[in-house]
């Protein structure tokens, strides 16, 4: 076994100290370049949340104690710019303070609709997501907020005027059909039943519209489909279907193509009213235009024609045929005639019978 030397020893003891030395400085660089380094982050990180445009809370995971909240939040919940870190989120519902406060029981972080309360007493609804942290090795929880006031207003008054399309739909006089670009049924409202007579109007919906009319009026009704498609409206007509009953009624459609937002695609929004007295009122008004027009035409042929007359046998002649005055009057004006005799004629008659003549010799 080799003797150690005395002056081993002696050099031993200033080389470990030199050594331990430099590792004591590279430690305190190292933790220092790391103290650094994490400082620096969490300085970034600071930034960061302050940059955010929305609003970004930490507090502790238990408690609920603000720990950081970001301009944005501080603007969102009415707190102190410089003493906010005593409060709490101000839940309005304690139920919702459970719900996003314990992400590790939610599943990890996950977006969730909450109602908070302003210093002032004001609740508004948020859209707000939390996950687990620490921060400044606490057990924190960082959470984000989106104030969905305007979009919740928005919401409510979408359905308030959805319900009121749909009472005016389901409520007005006129059937209301929605069709496809091809003619095809998507939906009817339940006044399109006293029209067609069919009463189960869910069978109605996936048809085309044109199988209810007559097939010769199919290509004129195909065309009107396809004008109101390229925003070229005709005149409007009127169409006959025939009922479930077997009864025929008039129907006048009238009808613009609007843009689905959202499928893109255009579709017709028809209003079918029911017009079939106009049409009877139409159709009488026309056959007396025609019996008026007759008797004109009688009368002109009356005052420009020269009749000539036999005063004995009391008729006229018409285009060389003799008539009595009375069948004449009753065939061309219509008038209904009576035989009787005037005073002046009853006058006569009676002076007749009170100076009988005298015989002849």
């Amino acid at each position: 076994m080799a003797a150690i030397s005395p002056d081993a020893d002696r050099w031993a003891t200033p080389t470990g100290l030199i050594l331990l030395g430099v590792a004591l400085v590279v430690a305190v660089w190292f933790y220092r370049r790391l103290a650094l380094r994490i400082k620096r982050s969490e300085r970034d990180f600071h930034a960061l949340l302050e940059a955010a445009p929305f609003a970004i809370a930490v507090t502790r995971r238990h408690s609920g104690e603000l720990l950081f909240a970001n301009r944005c939040a501080i603007a969102l919940l009415d707190l102190s710019a410089t003493d906010y870190q005593s409060q709490r989120l101000p839940y309005a519902d304690a139920n919702h303070r459970r719900q996003l406060q314990d992400p590790d029981r939610a599943g990890g972080a996950r977006e969730v609709e909450i109602d908070l309360l302003t210093s002032a007493g004001r609740r508004f609804p948020v859209l707000a997501a939390a996950a687990p942290i620490t921060f400044h090795g606490l057990e924190s929880t960082i959470g984000t907020f989106h104030d969905i006031s305007k979009l919740k207003e928005a919401e409510l008054k979408v359905r308030a005027s959805e319900a009121r399309l749909r009472a005016v739909f389901e409520a007005a006089p006129d059937g209301i059909v929605i069709l496809a670009p091809d003619g095809t049924i998507r939906q009817a409202s339940e006044s399109c039943a006293n029209l067609t007579g069919n009463y189960d109007i869910s069978s109605s919906v996936g048809r085309s519209i044109l199988d209810f009319l007559p097939e010769n009026q199919r290509p004129q009704a195909r065309e009107a489909l396809a004008m109101l498609l390229a925003e070229q409206p005709r005149d409007q007509l009127a169409y006959h279907i025939v009922r479930a009953d077997g009864t025929q009624v008039w129907i006048e459609p009238r009808g613009m193509a609007v843009l689905d937002p959202t499928s893109g695609q255009p579709t017709i929004v028809l209003v079918l009213r029911d017009v079939t007295q106009r049409k009877k009122a139409e159709e009488a008004l026309a056959a007396h235009t025609a019996e008026l027009q007759q008797a004109l035409n009688q009368i002109a042929h009356l005052k420009n024609e020269i009749l000539r007359v036999c005063a004995w046998t009391k008729q006229v002649n018409i285009d060389g045929q003799w008539i009595p005055i009375d069948m004449y009057l009753a065939k061309h004006l219509g008038l209904r005639l009576t035989h009787g005799i005037s005073e002046a004629g009853l006058a006569l008659l009676e002076k007749q019978q009170a100076d009988p003549p005298k015989p002849r010799s």
